[in-house]
């Protein structure tokens, strides 16, 4: 396992980790349109003014201020974004820091900690250079990135404490920070949610968060929505995860096999599948 003093935060290496991730994604389902990029000097909404309201940081401001995003509402103004990781919204901070809309002399005090709750979910004592990466209630995943020691925490409880280990042998499990490194450079105050959240190097995270994807543990159904192959599904719902998983192989993924994945075909083969075998399977489009 890698420790902390092996791993340092590059403002511009973020960036990039998530430009990459982002880009993977519309190469496997995603529109084109829904991922936006900052304008010059970056997204105006994410000022100094919202940074003391939300209580972080400046990294974190800075930060926020220069990524792309998955867009939040579409076109007509409506909150539809895609999911970025399975059954997972990922915050638009350049939506949610935008206060222009409220109006003068409204009592703003309580949205920067509804904000935190909204997207670092039931964790206590949350620094200030640690921001939430994902924004929903309490059935949407958490990711917490860390801007002082570049890594980001994925709590056990929504699914991290499963890459913990390398339980099977996989050559291409990808390593944790160790825990106790953690323990040992952080206040007592942050040491169990720390520890109950396992972490990786902040490219070290995109890049296990694709291999869920390569891997088909994590299944697109259409542009818009992603499921994992290990919920618990309806009787009348049996079979579809090996069959869904059959038609991306059918059709390229991924593409790094030496194929070429056909993403249109493919998202085409998986409508017309759900339609004729899981018509009553619950989806977007």
């Amino acid at each position: 396992m890698p420790d902390l003093d092996e791993i340092s935060y590059s403002r511009e290496e973020t960036i990039f980790a998530f430009r990459d991730f982002y880009r993977f994604l519309v190469d496997l389902y995603m529109e084109d349109s829904d991922i936006i990029e900052p304008p010059k000097g970056g997204w105006p909404t994410v000022s100094p003014e919202f940074g003391q309201l939300f209580g972080k940081s400046d990294e974190v401001i800075a930060l926020l201020r220069s990524l792309p995003y998955i867009r939040q509402n579409s076109p007509n103004g409506q909150w539809s974004p895609p999911h970025g990781s399975a059954n997972c919204y990922w915050a638009d901070w350049q939506s949610l820091a935008d206060l222009g809309g409220v109006e003068a002399g409204v009592d703003m005090s309580g949205l920067g900690e509804t904000l935190k709750a909204m997207t670092e979910g039931a964790l206590d004592d949350v620094p200030a250079h640690v921001v939430g990466l994902t924004y929903g209630d309490r059935e949407n995943k958490t990711f917490l990135l860390d801007t002082e020691f570049g890594v980001v925490h994925w709590p056990e409880s929504d699914g991290g404490g499963n890459h913990r280990h390398n339980l099977g042998d996989d050559p291409s499990f990808i390593e944790p920070v160790d825990p106790w490194d953690v323990d040992e450079h952080v206040p007592e105050n942050e040491v169990e949610w720390r520890h109950e959240s396992p972490a990786w190097a902040i490219t070290a995270f995109f890049e296990l968060l694709k291999k869920q994807f390569r891997e088909l543990k994590w299944i697109p159904i259409n542009t818009r929505e992603v499921i994992a192959c290990d919920t618990t599904f309806t009787p009348s719902e049996d079979g579809m995860i090996h069959m869904l998983q059959g038609i991306f192989r059918e059709h390229g993924w991924p593409s790094e096999q030496g194929g070429t994945y056909r993403k249109r075909e493919c998202l085409e083969a998986v409508k017309a599948a759900l339609e004729e075998h899981y018509s009553t399977f619950h989806k977007f489009d």
